[in-house]
């Protein structure tokens, strides 16, 4: 599940975005040495688009693989879990690069290279956020779906304009309504994060007041 404490600040920095990148692609990608690189088929979607995807497998364990990426890109690198894999994000002025990497054994690690270019304004279809819990009148800003053999992730960041504890407030409400239980409630002067399960499936809320906005990031997954 991701780590709120790290990944929502750099995720803001999509919202705050405008989106004008040139495209890259995985000619662009630092690999460690000896990194086995091959073509992956669209199990995850960014915006209704499907990640141009890559599979790996490398002789290094999954804290030298993250360590190789956060000397790639100092200063501009986020960890965080989601759906049982370690995963790392860069955002440059181009695009959006993330690994997802875990353990084979003791000396490998294998997992998945995606490569996020910009949307096509105008796609129409599906209203990014359908089906979730967003409040009247929020933005929703990414919507990221990850579709495993085993399990199903969502995960969507929204902008809103009421203050942390009327969005709060209203979440509390709103998922007890659908049926969700509050499992578990940490909150700070400018952030709350709100644990819910329900039957098979678990929901975290991460709240962040920042700017005049408050910033929502959902994770929603099968257990």
């Amino acid at each position: 599940m991701i780590k709120l404490r790290h990944s929502l600040p750099l995720l803001l920095l999509i919202a705050c975005a405008d989106l004008a990148y040139a495209d890259c692609d995985y000619d662009d990608f630092p690999r460690m040495d000896g990194m086995l690189v091959s073509s992956l088929g669209a199990s995850v979607q960014w915006n209704h688009t499907p990640l141009q995807g890559r599979t790996f497998r490398v002789s290094a364990t999954v804290p030298r693989v993250k360590e190789f990426y956060a000397q790639q890109w100092p200063d501009e690198v986020d960890f965080s879990e989601f759906n049982d894999w370690d995963q790392i994000l860069h955002i440059n002025e181009r695009c959006i690069m993330m690994i997802q990497v875990k353990a084979q054994n003791d000396r490998y690690s294998y997992g998945r290279m995606s490569i996020t270019n910009p949307p096509q304004a105008g796609g129409g279809g599906e209203p990014l956020g359908s089906g979730m819990p967003v409040p009247p009148d929020a933005q929703v800003i990414s919507d990221m779906r990850s579709d495993d053999v085993i399990r199903e992730g969502r995960l969507v960041l929204i902008l809103n304009d009421e203050n942390i504890h009327a969005t709060r407030a209203w979440y509390e409400a709103e998922l007890l309504n659908q049926d969700w239980n509050l499992d578990h409630r940490s909150q700070q002067d400018n952030a709350v994060v709100l644990t819910y399960s329900k039957g098979r499936e678990l929901m975290t809320v991460g709240l962040l007041r920042h700017a005049d906005k408050t910033q929502v990031l959902l994770n929603r997954m099968d257990r």
